[in-house]
């Protein structure tokens, strides 16, 4: 039986800029804001998940900036699922059931039981560089993912970019 490492998500083309971009949009100032801490709760509970993150990806960190059913903080990228969204902004990431996927084998979020479900939508700037990621999580696998799930998720996604970025 041999070890399986987690691979972490490619960096993006434009990673130099997209980083530096989410550096300069203020929302490093807003962690733990409480509009956007509301915001997170609102859609954690319409998507009926047990977590909700508002991230920021800044260089080799995840910010954890509003969060509903956990915690804030700073997490390393190479073991974020919400770097996956940043490497291919144009579509939204789900992965059903990580546990039994072995691209996720040896992500510690994965192993301890904390990711089972996971799907993250793009924030993006007003240039359009990807910053960061709404991601929402849960512990328990799902059969799908709708059209209409992945629309919804999307679209809360932009109204942050347009209500929370300047």
């Amino acid at each position: 039986m041999g070890i399986t490492m987690f691979t972490p998500a490619p960096l993006p083309p434009d990673e130099r800029r997209r980083s530096d971009a989410a550096r300069a949009s203020g929302l490093m100032n807003r962690i733990a804001d409480p509009a956007l801490s509301q915001v997170a709760d609102h859609i954690r509970h319409v998507m009926a998940m047990r977590w909700c993150g508002i991230t920021l990806i800044v260089n080799e960190t995840m910010y954890v900036i509003a969060s509903s059913g956990g915690l804030l903080g700073m997490y390393r990228r190479s073991t974020s699922l919400c770097s996956y969204v940043v490497s291919d902004p144009d579509r939204v990431f789900v992965v059903l059931d990580a546990p039994n996927d072995e691209r996720f084998a040896g992500n510690p979020s994965v192993d301890n039981g904390l990711v089972t479900f996971f799907a993250g939508a793009a924030v993006r700037d007003r240039d359009g560089h990807a910053i960061g990621a709404l991601c929402i999580t849960d512990d328990a696998p799902r059969a799908s993912f709708s059209d209409d799930e992945t629309m919804l998720l999307r679209e809360f996604a932009h109204d942050i970019a347009v209500s929370h970025i300047p």
